[in-house]
């Protein structure tokens, strides 16, 4: 989860994204989870990682997605 960033009460850049279990480990405390297909659902970057078990979210754990480098930008664009 993107928890983006909030000015005059509008908050620009919230996404959520579900993520299908692979496996898990109850007791050794792992689980195995297939992250976001690409870019395009979640860019590169900081998130937040929480776990909904029975309705109830756990603390949420900050993650990497990927390298955290920005994905490549169509200069061309910006002088059209």
């Amino acid at each position: 989860m993107d928890l983006g960033y909030v000015t005059h009460a509008v908050h620009a850049n919230s996404r959520m994204v579900y993520l299908r279990l692979i496996s898990s480990d109850p007791a050794g405390g792992v689980l195995v989870v297939e992250g976001p297909p690409s870019g395009g659902v979640y860019p590169p970057g900081p998130g937040w990682l929480y776990v909904v078990s029975n309705g109830i979210p756990s603390e949420g754990r900050p993650v990497m997605v990927g390298s955290g480098k920005a994905p490549p930008m169509d200069k061309g664009a910006l002088t059209k």
